[in-house]
């Protein structure tokens, strides 16, 4: 059903996207990377669990991992070992000196470190397997370990193929643009970028979603004019209008409700550590009313009442669009990414 809020693993589960399934599969069949990038909500995770599964049925072996919560090579590695149980792709690995593989399952010796450990697990690997870290960004910490660790794979073991996705830059972006000092210089992988449904392709999957359902609707102008073509808010209305029978004014509400919990949550994980997180929420406060950089400044400059330095001002503008935030348009022009953006007070959360 397209508007059940479980992520798709079916191509007949999917809307609109067989072009980037596609692409992600012949990359990988190319012996490709894939880095699949774009905002949050945006539907990442169900574009990588069609193509895994397609995948699995063209003589792969798969392994999903969700990072959400992980911050350290030995979280990944457990569950890394226990998705290979669960899923018997322990058969299909070699190993004898951190590993011992039992009829059971795969364990880790005593004493046997995280990195070392998993490095050893994936060139391992003997059969054509891909596997998906979902929101990679989540390893940032430590990033110059998992760096090490896919840079040797990459050179090593061409059995193992990798499909990443994130939500914002940092480690996304040194893996797709490596410095000279980086394990992966030279080797970065394809990036696949998800953007949000045009007008007509959010009218096409809201009609597609309530003829499912056998439902008549005729809000769809008003729908799209909140939400956009964010497809998980897409869905979440629909799942809350058609199927739990909320009124449309009342589905849209909660939506914009539970739309903002998640990006406030988003905004605390970018504004985490930084000294001048005032001038960023300034920033977002003054896109929702202005979007050329003189007005930005002057918007800005006006809540914070001083002056804010044109470098000052450029970096902030950088940092939010890399963290997938606000984008870039026309000359000059900065606007919000996400409608939902637009209903929180940012100057609340200062």
């Amino acid at each position: 059903m397209l508007f059940s809020l479980y992520p798709k693993e079916a191509r007949s589960e999917l809307f609109g996207r067989d072009e980037e399934v596609n692409y992600i599969k012949r990359q990988i069949h190319a012996g490709n990377w894939v880095v699949v990038v774009g905002q949050r909500m945006i539907g990442k995770t169900s574009v990588v669990k069609v193509a895994l599964n397609e995948l699995a049925s063209e003589g792969f072996r798969a392994m999903y991992i969700n990072l959400q919560g992980v911050n350290s090579l030995k979280t990944l590695l457990n569950l890394m070992i226990n998705e290979a149980n669960r899923s018997m792709l322990f058969r299909d690995i070699d190993a004898s000196v951190n590993l011992t593989i039992g009829p059971l399952g795969i364990e880790v010796r005593r004493g046997a470190r995280p990195m070392g450990t998993l490095l050893e697990y994936l060139l391992s690997i003997r059969r054509n397997t891909v596997i998906a870290f979902d929101e990679v960004q989540e390893l940032a910490s430590a990033s110059p370990h998992l760096l090490k660790i896919l840079g040797n794979v990459y050179s090593s073991n061409p059995r193992v193929h990798f499909i990443l996705t994130g939500s914002y830059v940092g480690l996304v972006r040194t893996l797709l643009e490596p410095s000279p000092a980086s394990p992966l210089y030279g080797r970065p992988p394809v990036e696949v970028r998800l953007t949000p449904f045009t007008r007509d392709q959010s009218r096409a999957f809201l009609m597609r979603g309530f003829s499912e359902l056998g439902i008549s609707f005729s809000g769809y102008d008003k729908v799209i004019d909140e939400l956009d073509g964010i497809t998980g808010w897409l869905t979440l209305f629909g799942n809350l209008h058609g199927v739990r029978g909320l009124p449309m004014n009342d589905a849209l509400s909660k939506v914009m409700e539970e739309g903002a919990k998640i990006m406030v949550n988003e905004l605390n994980n970018f504004l985490k550590g930084r000294t001048n997180r005032v001038l960023y929420l300034a920033v977002l406060e003054a896109l929702k009313h202005v979007d050329r950089w003189i007005d930005i400044k002057t918007y800005v400059s006006f809540m914070l009442r001083r002056e804010v330095d044109d470098r000052v001002l450029a970096n902030a503008l950088t940092s939010l669009t890399r963290f997938n935030l606000i984008e870039k348009y026309g000359e000059g022009r900065y606007r919000l990414i996400d409608p939902i953006l637009r209903n929180i007070k940012f100057m609340d959360l200062s």
